[in-house]
């Protein structure tokens, strides 16, 4: 009995060895420090600033990530009908977390009613809540490392990044 728990505990840590992290999620990573070093030690304090640093990181880990798969002769494997679910939820889901999250820092948690009568006015007047709480320097970071989640939870979903090492090589095309 207990060699077959730990056959399968095995089995589970062989999936979750960082060894196993595919470059993308490293990318990932690291854009996640430089929000952190935003954060931590405010070398920039510019909220516009902050943000034109998050999108010119963005865009070089990119075209490392680009240049990778180059590299590694990696084909797309294409959408499949599964993914749109998985998109729209987190796309529903990220406009949310920032939207409570602005909330609870703007107006004390002060919520609007919600009802779908005025769903387009509650979507209005949530974007300007987000967009007054992460124009404040000390939290701009941090809506930038949630925007990075999104970001790569929307590349996993369109099959664009893999978060696991051997997905990764299993859609490379090595002949």
């Amino acid at each position: 009995m207990f060699e077959s728990i730990k056959r399968k505990l095995d089995e589970q840590n062989k999936d979750t060895d960082p060894k196993n992290m595919s470059s993308d999620f490293k990318l990932m990573f690291v854009y996640h420090i430089a929000m952190m070093i935003l954060f931590g030690f405010k070398p920039i304090s510019n909220p516009i600033h902050q943000v034109y640093l998050a999108i010119t990181l963005l865009l070089a880990l990119i075209i490392v990530s680009f240049f990778n798969k180059l590299k590694s002769n990696w084909s797309w494997p294409g959408l499949s009908l599964s993914s749109i679910p998985s998109i729209t939820f987190n796309l529903i889901f990220t406009y949310l977390f920032l939207a409570f999250a602005s909330y609870a820092m703007t107006t004390g948690g002060n919520f609007p009613d919600v009802s779908l009568v005025n769903l387009e006015t509650l979507l209005i007047k949530s974007w300007e809540v987000i967009l007054q709480a992460a124009s404040n320097p000390v939290f701009t970071p941090w809506y930038l490392a949630g925007i990075g989640i999104a970001f790569m939870n929307l590349m996993v979903s369109l099959n664009l990044a893999t978060l696991k090492k051997s997905e990764f090589e299993a859609q490379c095309n090595n002949s």
